[in-house]
């Protein structure tokens, strides 16, 4: 399989957001990390299969 540039350029970003994201939570405390996480803006909304407060959970 040949691998054309913009494969390479993609990957590339990839391993660009993972080493910002390494750097950037680095020495941070379990507290601190799930405050950055939370602060972050996500690709997709919360989905069932994802953890909700015990309010608003849904019992099978």
């Amino acid at each position: 399989m040949k691998t054309t540039e913009t494969e390479k350029s993609v990957m590339q970003q990839l391993r660009d957001i993972r080493d910002k994201l390494s750097a950037d939570i680095k020495d941070m405390t379990y507290k601190q990390l799930k405050e950055y996480l939370e602060k972050q803006k996500t690709l997709h909304p919360k989905t069932v299969w994802q953890k909700h407060d015990k309010v608003n959970s849904v019992r099978l």
